[in-house]
């Protein structure tokens, strides 16, 4: 009888176990070439009008993943007032792909991600990061009206080339889908990014001034005037000017600038 009972028992015990479903599994671990955990993107808009950008992400752990951004164009705008020049005072540097008055440059964006639903790769999720960026800018105009000494106002105009670097952080929220039958298709949307960095860079132009030489030596009047039209300068900005080809050189300009960023990339999971 004891024995009897014993065995009951040890029966009723083991229901629990043999009524458990199978553990559902998850999709990004099916099908995947590799081991499903690294996804390859780009932004197909962003390519289209030749700002090239590849995004390369890795599943960490669940709800944590790492990408790596990088963005170029070589080609740039005709704009005389190209995004993140030294006289724009929006002071504003973007990488979204229909940019008129993009200037030519280059990023590179280590970002880190946390998905709110723990997903591996997919849901929404938010994200922290770092922003490297070399622009150029070629044929920017500053304009102006001279005042001279005689009380008369001169047509001036300085046609520079500049360069500068930025370092910033920001954050961004966006949202992650794993489609096709083998979810092994990603669709990425950011859906906003914001960040703020610093600027620092250099010009080297040509000026002119409309019917009357420039005073030999004297460029009090004309340094004051590049102070006023263009952003980020300070006492630690140096001027230097060359008489006998009018070559203007600012050099130390650093500045705040805002970061911002948009967009829908596709891709692949490995």
């Amino acid at each position: 009888m004891v024995k009897r009972l014993l065995l009951l028992v040890s029966l009723l015990g083991a229901l629990p176990a043999l009524a458990q479903q199978p553990a559902k599994p998850d999709p990004t671990q099916l099908y995947s070439l590799v081991d499903g955990k690294t996804i390859v993107k780009t932004n197909p808009f962003s390519d289209l009008f030749g700002n090239l950008n590849l995004k390369v992400e890795r599943i960490l752990a669940r709800g944590l993943s790492a990408q790596l951004s990088v963005y170029y164009t070589s080609k740039e705008s005709e704009s005389v007032r190209q995004n993140g020049a030294f006289h724009s005072y929006s002071s504003v540097f973007y990488v979204m792909p229909l940019a008129a008055d993009q200037s030519k440059f280059f990023t590179l964006r280590p970002q880190l991600r946390w998905y709110l639903n723990e997903g591996k790769g997919h849901g929404f999720y938010v994200e922290g990061y770092y922003q490297f960026q070399r622009s150029s800018f070629s044929n920017q105009q500053i304009t102006a009206y001279y005042p001279s000494k005689e009380g008369k106002s001169q047509y001036y105009s300085l046609t520079y080339d500049g360069r500068s670097t930025l370092h910033g952080y920001g954050i961004g929220i966006g949202a992650q889908w794993l489609l096709g039958r083998r979810k092994n298709i990603v669709l990425d949307w950011y859906i906003f990014g914001v960040g703020r960095g610093t600027v620092r860079g250099s010009l080297d132009g040509t000026s002119t001034l409309e019917g009357k030489s420039w005073p030999a030596g004297d460029h009090t009047e004309e340094e004051a005037l590049l102070r006023r039209r263009l952003y980020g300068v300070d006492d630690g900005t140096k001027y230097s000017f060359d008489d006998a080809e009018h070559r203007v050189k600012v050099t130390n300009i650093k500045h705040a600038s805002y970061l911002l960023d948009m967009g829908l990339s596709i891709g692949f999971r490995f």
